[in-house]
């Protein structure tokens, strides 16, 4: 399990990464990252053996060391960092050993990039949002400031015995039910894989949505009702729908799976990868597909519960992984806040890669949102970046005319 997905590439690392600038106190830091190591079993559990014989081993609280290297004498600095969180994010994190490790590269007198590099067993996306909120509270607390920092309620060990009842029960039969008939007869998305060549790499590409159409996009959210969410991935449904001509599309997506209050301040891996799948209406608009699209997110998130993968559908050939085509949105958290004279932001680690084989992901950044396509060799970066422009393209044209036919749409 711990090495299934290329775990060599780092693909199983999940970073909080973040530039502090201003007056930044690196004893303040790294007593706040110990802080959190010693709140949050999560991050001193490690694990041994394979599959169902894998074991969770918690530590006792230990200090964290913060490793510190000095770029300021490069001849680029900000270049000398880049490269370096390249290299930090591609070294695979050994859960065998210890889940985390913490660098700081220090930029210039004041500003510092800061990675807490986390294995992928012991977080997820929700935890990260948690780890940088709390990073703050617990640093300004390092210099004197007042800070609110509400209870754990449930360690991630209370988590996974409740799952554990909850799966081993007749409770959640409802929504076996729900994915039986969802997976039933799926066909993944047609993408022009090919036989990729000796030495081909997996990719990333990135391209950026302006804050108006960005905002357009909010917009058409709230007025339909639903989530930014919801029109990101019509947007995705659509573009899949132009390169393979497909007209019942799947793509699948890692879910919160926070459904009890105990667990919202929980730092561990509880998501749950669900499966999104939408039939296009006939002669579909943009908000038809909307509309279609958002009754996929609803159903999906009410049975998020359940991971599919343990539902026996008795399906034909799916024509590959369920998990091969992925769609991904970052929460819309404050990623820029002061703490005292020192500027947290929280950066988006484009150099991670996907342990998927082709996976948009949308990301908030400022006012825009930032688009990013990580994809497997088998996809020739032309049809890559033709994937990522198409994304883009038809964004924007859909945010100017939603109502339009779909067909009109992806034509431009």
């Amino acid at each position: 399990m711990i090495d299934h997905y290329r775990a060599d590439h780092g693909a199983l690392n999940c970073p909080l990464l973040c530039r502090v600038t201003g007056d930044v106190d690196l004893t303040a830091l790294e007593a706040a990252l110990t802080g959190l190591t010693a709140r949050h079993e999560a991050l001193r559990t490690t694990f041994a053996g394979r599959g169902p014989r894998l074991s969770q081993l918690v530590h006792d609280p230990r200090p964290v060391a913060l490793r510190v290297v000095d770029l300021r004498g490069e001849p680029d600095p900000h270049a000398a960092a880049d490269a370096a969180v390249t290299a930090e994010l591609a070294t695979r994190v050994d859960v065998a050993q210890w889940p985390t490790r913490a660098t700081a590269w220090r930029v210039t007198d004041h500003e510092v990039v800061l990675c807490f590099t986390m294995h992928h067993l012991v977080t997820d996306a929700w935890s990260c949002g948690l780890l940088f909120e709390e990073l703050r509270a617990l640093y300004a607390r390092q210099r004197g400031l007042p800070a609110e920092l509400p209870p754990v309620r449930w360690q991630y060990g209370q988590f996974v015995t409740w799952q554990e009842q909850r799966l081993a029960g007749d409770d959640l039969e409802r929504q076996r039910e729900f994915w039986r008939t969802q997976l039933t007869g799926l066909r993944l998305p047609r993408l022009p894989y090919r036989e990729p060549p000796p030495g081909a790499t997996p990719g990333v590409l990135g391209g950026d949505l302006d804050a108006e159409v960005a905002g357009a996009m909010r917009e058409l959210a709230r007025r339909h009702r639903m989530t930014l969410f919801t029109v990101a991935l019509a947007v995705y449904y659509a573009v899949l729908h132009r390169v393979t001509g497909q007209g019942d599309l799947a793509v699948a997506s890692l879910f919160a799976n926070r459904t009890r209050p105990e667990i919202q301040r929980t730092v561990g891996f509880c998501a749950n990868m669900v499966v999104l799948r939408t039939r296009l209406p006939p002669f579909a608009t943009f908000e038809s597909l909307l509309r279609a699209t958002h009754a996929t997110t609803a159903a999906a998130f009410a049975n998020q519960e359940q991971p599919y993968q343990a539902v026996p559908t008795g399906s034909a050939n799916l024509g590959g992984r369920v998990d091969d085509v992925v769609f991904q949105m970052m929460a819309e958290l404050a990623h820029r806040v002061h703490v005292g004279g020192t500027e947290f932001e929280l950066l988006v680690p484009e150099a991670i890669g996907s342990r998927f084989g082709t996976e948009l992901a949308v990301a908030p950044r400022g006012h825009g949102l930032r688009v990013l396509l990580f994809h497997t060799p088998r996809l020739a970066p032309a049809d890559a970046e033709r994937l990522l422009d198409g994304y883009l393209t038809v964004a924007r044209a859909a945010v100017a005319e939603p109502g339009a036919p779909l067909s009109a749409l992806l034509r431009r």
